[in-house]
């Protein structure tokens, strides 16, 4: 937690420390208490023993989690099941079970249908889950009440304006003061679950979206080589923030992220025609339990599929490709297709050949030229 969040805690004397501890680039209570003593007797010369221990026990009362017996602790660790994004190909890539608690990234180039793949997955585990809040961090004000509106509509769901108003959008166009503020409302939440482990119909917030987060460090991490350092602590700082909460609270955390050149191919992904891999670096992708690269399929298969490769400008709608890249959840280098018109998600898998043809073959009916395993989608998928 930055040590300026804990500012009003503290006593005034001790407070008056925290600008002389920033200078010194130690910014958290985990990086205070994570240095050396002595350390920080050097940046703090003046400081009694007294005051340094008071200090330490200050930052310990608020980063260390507070012990409860595990009959108090039991509803909270009841887990809302992982909704979906409504794509059964797409869902299969999170292995089964998966209980929907953790960070899941989704990088991919403009208008590829990550903001649209999160507003799914959000709007979803806020149907299934009447008690579910969800805050959406917009950075970049895409976010679009309209098409919310209508996403729910075809789901089918009938109360409309009940699920909208559990959906909380704030934009977050800066770090300092707009993400940090919306982090300390969660961080004042989970405080107050703790204090209250009795109630039963408290709504809470379950799901956590930052769309993109790209936005929030491009300045930093594409300047001078002191800018990047400072970005690249701040980066891992947000992140180590957003997965306590996310753990703490059992969130569904999904950032959307936008990509880097990746010359002259990206060694993580399965298909040798990508050339892009998710921006902000690779320490940034550890952060997350699973990574996704969407792209559009006129890219990877356009070289073999000339239909795929004119879709985007011939037909209406679009097909992305969903890869994991990385993940601690589930297994790495699978894939699997979408199709979209900018608000609905349509599956694109692998038809059941054996199954079909054992049928028509049961019923006496011709099976026909079996579906090859290699060519275009369009003989070897069903949409």
């Amino acid at each position: 937690m930055l040590l300026k969040r804990i500012a009003a805690l503290l006593p005034a004397h001790l407070n008056a420390l925290i600008p002389t501890l920033e200078a010194a680039n130690i910014r958290t209570t985990e990086s205070l208490l994570f240095t050396t003593s002595s350390k920080l007797l050097e940046i703090l010369p003046t400081v009694s023993e007294a005051d340094f221990d008071d200090l330490v026990a200050h930052c310990l009362s608020v980063t260390a989690p507070r012990g409860f017996a595990g009959h108090e602790g039991l509803k909270d660790g009841q887990r809302a099941e992982w909704s979906g994004f409504g794509v059964d190909g797409v869902d299969q890539l999170f292995g089964d079970p998966w209980d929907g608690v953790g960070i899941v990234e989704i990088s991919g180039m403009r208008r590829v249908g990550k903001s649209l793949l999160a507003l799914h997955a959000a709007l979803r585990g806020l149907v299934s889950d009447e008690m579910a809040i969800c805050h959406w961090l917009d950075s970049d004000g895409s976010f679009s009440p309209k098409r919310a509106r209508a996403i729910l509509e075809f789901i089918g769901v009938e109360d409309v304006k009940g699920v909208l108003d559990r959906l909380v959008v704030s934009h977050s166009f800066r770090l300092d003061p707009d993400v940090h503020d919306a982090l300390a409302i969660l961080q004042n939440e989970m405080e107050g679950l703790e204090a209250d482990r009795q109630s039963q119909s408290t709504k809470r917030t379950r799901i956590l979206v930052i769309d993109p987060i790209t936005n929030l460090f491009k300045d930093t991490l594409m300047n001078t080589s002191a800018q990047v350092t400072t970005g690249h602590a701040e980066m891992i700082t947000i992140m180590e923030e957003i997965a306590e909460l996310t753990y703490s609270m059992n969130l569904l955390t999904i950032v959307t992220n936008s990509t880097a050149s990746s010359l002259p191919t990206n060694p993580l992904s399965t298909f040798s025609a990508t050339t892009i891999k998710p921006a902000l670096g690779l320490a940034f992708t550890f952060c997350a339990d699973i990574s996704l690269l969407v792209q559009e399929s006129g890219r990877l298969f356009g070289l073999v599929d000339e239909e795929e490769r004119e879709r985007v400008r011939k037909r209406p709608g679009l097909r992305g490709v969903v890869e994991v890249v990385k993940t601690r959840i589930a297994t790495g280098g699978k894939w699997a297709v979408f199709e979209t018109d900018g608000t609905r998600l349509y599956d694109v898998a692998p038809p059941p050949t054996e199954d079909e043809r054992t049928i028509r073959m049961s019923a006496g009916l011709p099976t026909g030229v079996p579906r090859p395993a290699h060519g275009p989608l369009k003989r070897t998928m069903i949409p």
